[in-house]
This record gives structure tokens, sequence and C-alpha cells, in this order.
């Protein structure tokens, strides 16, 4: 749906995206529109200018063109709003990847996409690059089961200006305890951070073969980790360092063990493993059809490059990994 101001007559321009279409041409009344987001993706706020005089300040903001409604919903509203009741609030929350969960390894991952992993997707691959390289991921069955598989997020206020505290049910605005995460469903799977390879259920897969998952704190416990004195989750991934404020890799969210110069309030953590889809374990179609091949430490591989996202359904924030899933030729 798009708003459009065209000559003083307001104009609300709304279209079903092609899920929409595909509920409503069900035609056994279960097509209900139960809730709704807004978003400003075409908004640039840079270009707010303070200086100039009075009521004029956002006009150039306001002569920016406003994007029609998509019928694609993979690309609407990459940038909802959301509203906070307390309008006091002086620092708001971020959700960032966890790279510290490496037995002890202190830097993001390398030498994987910026800001992701190389992902293994069979056991061939995993022979191949070794077991716990930084930089990757291991996909495969038999990995799934072990820490090198898993991503974690760590949810909070990350500001120098804090002392070290906790976000609580006190301040259920700022305290995000439910994710919704998104992937290419032909491609990865999401197993359950307790190891194995008991895999997650998507809540529904749209036309575009995007998987979303919905974990809750309260009823997927498996898949949040725990902070002392914070939300009352299960104690997964206890001893994994906390990243927001980026604390040090020596620093463990047991108690004072954390040290008194971290600064930031700690929130949530979610925590999952990767599984590989059958179809990319085991054969290489997909990887012709969607990807090609890279030389890595004079080893060719094929790859395909996809984004797994992580938000947060309460504040808004969202994450994207970029992951690059690499099969030996």
């Amino acid at each position: 749906m798009a708003f459009l101001n065209n000559s003083g007559d307001i104009i609300l321009d709304a279209v079903l995206t092609e899920k929409g279409r595909q509920r409503l041409a069900a035609g056994d009344g279960s097509f209900r529109i139960a809730k709704f987001a807004f978003g400003d993706d075409e908004i640039d706020y840079s270009l707010y200018t303070p200086v100039t005089s009075s009521g004029y300040q956002d006009l150039r903001i306001l002569k920016l063109p406003i994007f029609e409604s998509f019928t694609n919903n993979a690309a609407a509203l990459k940038s909802k709003l959301l509203t906070y009741a307390d309008e006091t609030l002086l620092y708001l929350p971020v959700i960032k990847l966890n790279s510290l969960t490496r037995f002890g390894a202190s830097t993001a991952a390398s030498p994987g996409p910026v800001g992701g992993y190389y992902v293994s997707v069979d056991q061939t691959t995993t022979t191949q690059i070794g077991d716990n390289q930084s930089g990757y991921r291991y996909a495969d069955a038999n990995s799934v089961a072990s820490n090198a598989s898993q991503l974690v997020f760590d949810q909070g206020l990350d500001s120098e200006e804090l002392t070290l505290g906790y976000l609580s049910a006190r301040q259920a605005e700022l305290l995000e305890t439910e994710y919704m995460i998104e992937c290419d469903n032909r491609l990865i799977q999401l197993a359950t951070s307790a190891g194995g390879n008991a895999l997650a259920s998507p809540s529904f897969v749209d036309d575009d073969n995007v998987a979303s998952y919905y974990f809750n704190m309260n009823s997927d416990g498996a898949y949040f980790g725990s902070q002392p004195d914070g939300a009352n989750a299960q104690q997964a991934n206890a001893t994994i360092p906390f990243i927001i404020n980026n604390m040090g890799p020596n620093a463990t969210q047991e108690g004072s063990s954390i040290g008194s110069s971290t600064r930031g309030r700690l929130g949530s953590r979610l925590t999952f493993r990767l599984k590989s889809s059958q179809d990319i374990e085991t054969g290489t179609t997909l990887f012709t059809e969607l990807g090609s091949t890279v030389v890595i430490s004079a080893v060719t591989y094929y790859y395909i490059d996809t984004v797994i996202r992580v938000t947060g359904v309460t504040t808004g924030y969202r994450v994207d990994v970029p992951l690059k899933l690499l099969k030996k030729q």
C-alpha cells in the first residue's frame, strides 16, 4: 500500500501482493487482514536542514517522490516504522550478529563475505575446508549438531554512555522477545539450537520460496540464550560472550566475569543452527542455476550467494547476514 499526496487530493493506493492475491483467490473466507505496517523506504532523512529558516527544514524531504505500492512482498517495506509510548527514551535497541562464538575467537568471521560466512553444505566440502575454521559455518548433516553451524544474535542497548545492565520485562518496549527469520527455503533450513538434525518448521513459505520462521521466547525457549538478571530464557549458549558494545572475548555472561568496564544493556539472545537443504547437499542443479564457481585456496567450489534475515518483531530492528554456500566441485 502507498500513500500518494497529489495536488491536494489524498490518494490511498492499495494493492495485494502475489501472496495476498493467492489467499484471496482461495475463496474459502480465510482471507483476513489482521495486521499492517508502515514503512519509509523512500525517505532520505539526511536531507533535513536544521539551519534553514523555520518551517523549511524538512522541505526537501517533503518533495521526495513516493513509491507506488509493490505487489512483490519480498521487496516491500524494507524499513518498517514503529512507535514507542515512552517519549523520554535516549537509546534504542539494536540486534547484532555475534562473532565471538568460535570457541574463544575474538574477531569477526574471516575470510567469509563481509558481515557473514562461508557455509559448507556437505561433508566432502567440510572435510576439504577443515572443521572449526574462522569465517565458516557448517550446514552438512554431520556438522549441524555442533557449535560450528550456529548463528548467534545479541540484542540490547549498544552505548558507551550506559553502565552495564540488563533489559527486563519492565522495559517491554525495548526487550526483544520474538524474532522472525527469513531465508531461501530451497537452500537453507534452520535446526534447533540444542543440536542434532531436528529441523524447525517455517510458519509459511511464500511464492518466492522465502521461508519465514517465528521464534517466541515464551514458547520457543530453546532458540534463546539467557543472561543474568535479564530475560528468563533457557540456558542455551551460556558461555558465549555478549557482543553488545563489543565485549571482549574473555568476558562471559556469568555474573561479575563480564567486567566493570563493560557498558550497555543486554537484552535477549537468539541462537539457531543452519542445515543445508537436501537439493544442495546431494546435487549441483541449483548451484548451476543460481550460482557459479569460485577458487578458494587453490580449490574450486560451486557457490550460491544468499542472505538470511533476522528481524525483531517487537522493535522492528533487522540484520541481514550474507552467506556464500560452498560445495566442492
